[in-house]
């Protein structure tokens, strides 16, 4: 009976469950994410662009969602040009002659997905792999 090995052989098969149970969760938070994303679509890139997945780095591994374009960050974040108490903010300059004339600036406000569905999952995801390292 080689004891060092069987540990080490637990801790593999562990490991391999682990990241099984993970890649199950990561489809999952797509799927929520992508089904649930509070923004309106105009060429469905951005719920497209959602992705998941688990980064397996030797003694930890990362799950993940993310943003696959760009302006993922303004959709979670907004824009940040809203003026104090949340108002649109109005041009300085009189931009009246442009085709197009501009009288205020609205910005974007925040349409995130990606902290609420960790939120709404983390709990069970937390609860689930406790259980794989139960026994």
């Amino acid at each position: 009976m080689d004891i060092k090995r069987d540990v080490q052989d637990y801790i593999r098969r562990k490991k391999g469950e682990l990241h099984m149970l993970l890649d199950h969760w990561a489809g999952e938070l797509k799927g929520y994410a992508k089904l649930n994303a509070p923004w309106k679509d105009r060429t469905s890139q951005a719920r497209q662009g959602l992705h998941s997945g688990v980064e397996d780095e030797g003694d930890r591994f990362i799950l993940y969602l993310s943003h696959g374009k760009e302006y993922g960050t303004y959709l979670e974040t907004g824009t940040g040009i809203y003026g104090p108490k949340k108002k649109p903010i109005k041009p300085v300059r009189n931009l009246e002659g442009l085709s197009h004339p501009i009288k205020q600036v609205k910005g974007m406000k925040p349409r995130a997905i990606l902290q609420p569905t960790i939120e709404r999952h983390i709990a069970e995801i937390e609860k689930d792999v406790r259980e794989v390292w139960r026994d």
